[in-house]
């Protein structure tokens, strides 16, 4: 037992720096999170959300050099929760320009939190979709919709134990996004029909 003392202190010398890397992992990602909630923030208000979204994936991109080679922080909650939120908010930013949407491998991000930030991101489709059905710009609600079928039919194909990936969830939450907005732009379709059809000298 003569190297028992001196394993115990690399241990503990190792402990200690998973410890502050957890610690500044946790801060790190909470930076990242608030950044990627500014950028869908302005996407919904119809703001310039690109320099934001840029300073989010920058933040990330220095966490990411932090931790890269410790798996233990890497692959904890934190960090995780980070890469979903940048996933989500790069998979929106990309579908409302209409522009290809960034991998994971891109994004440097587990191939796990990039499936569960786009089933994310069907919800804040349905939100631009209900903006642009109050405001009577149906064409491009259907156009967003057509997004959002494509998205969900991608997120509906994963079918794996939740170890791997915790997807089902999430799944059956798109399925009732899809349903509430597929009634909702149906109606709206419904109701212009109407409107065109009614004429107020058919009153009088």
């Amino acid at each position: 037992m003569r190297n028992l003392s001196e394993t115990v202190e690399a241990a503990n010398e190792r402990m200690e720096v998973l410890e502050s890397l957890r610690e500044s992992s946790i801060a790190a990602s909470r930076v990242v999170i608030r950044g990627t909630k500014r950028a869908i923030h302005a996407i919904h208000a119809h703001e310039p959300h690109a320099g934001l979204l840029d300073d989010a994936v920058s933040e990330y991109g220095r966490l990411y050099a932090s931790v890269r080679n410790e798996p233990e922080i890497l692959f904890s909650g934190p960090v995780g929760d980070a890469m979903m939120e940048l996933a989500e908010a790069c998979i929106l930013s990309s579908v409302i320009q209409k522009i290809d949407i960034p991998s994971f491998s891109a994004l440097d991000i587990t191939p796990q939190a990039w499936v569960l930030g786009l089933a994310d991101c069907l919800g804040e489709m349905r939100r631009i979709l209900l903006d642009r059905l109050m405001n009577g710009h149906t064409d491009g609600a259907k156009d967003i919709f057509a997004d959002m079928e494509k998205v969900c039919e991608a997120v509906m194909t994963f079918d794996v134990p939740d170890a791997i990936l915790p997807v089902r969830r999430k799944q059956d939450v798109a399925r009732g996004i899809m349903e509430r907005t597929r009634t909702d732009i149906t109606n709206a379709l419904l109701m212009n029909r109407v409107s065109l059809r009614y004429d107020p000298k058919d009153q009088s």
